[in-house]
Formats: C-alpha cells, sequence, structure tokens
C-alpha cells in the first residue's frame, strides 16, 4: 500500500513530469496506430499525432494540478515494477 505521508514538492514534480511523459507518449502511439489504419496524407498524419498527444498533455495538467491543489495523493501502482521469481 502506498504511504500516507506528505510528499514533498520535488516527489509532486517528479510524478507530473513522468506522467506528462508516459501520457505524451501513449497519445503519440494512438495517433501512429490511426496514421498507419486510416491516414496518408501529410497534414491528417501531423494532425493525428498532435490530438491525441495533447489530450494525453491535458490529461496529465489536470492531474499535476489537482496534485498541487488539492494534496491528492497517488499510488504507483500502475507503474510497472519488475520483481525475481523466488526459486
Amino acid at each position: 500500500m502506498a504511504s500516507k505521508a506528505k510528499l514533498s514538492d520535488s516527489e509532486k514534480w517528479d510524478h507530473c513530469i513522468e506522467n506528462a511523459i508516459r501520457k505524451a507518449t501513449l497519445g503519440a502511439m494512438v495517433g501512429a496506430g490511426f496514421n498507419v489504419l486510416f491516414f496518408r496524407h501529410p497534414k491528417f498524419v501531423r494532425f493525428m499525432y498532435g490530438i491525441p498527444m495533447g489530450f494525453g498533455l491535458g490529461q496529465a495538467w489536470t492531474e499535476s494540478k489537482l496534485l498541487f491543489e488539492h494534496d491528492v495523493k497517488f499510488d504507483r501502482c500502475l507503474i510497472a515494477t519488475v520483481k525475481p521469481i523466488s526459486s
């Protein structure tokens, strides 16, 4: 479980930057998938990379705003962790 202690500002910034990079990358990947399947014209390709990235960054911005203004607790359970297999 996540600890209930208050987070420092550096931990909040680390989470916000990591979250923004992750969501922008996922948005670009979704845009790339749509480009491969549906679009060929260069204008549409740029458009379909930008729109999903913008949605991802907007969601990261909103979560960061909640984290800083309302001191919302976040849990890093959605981040992949590698654990050794016990034999």
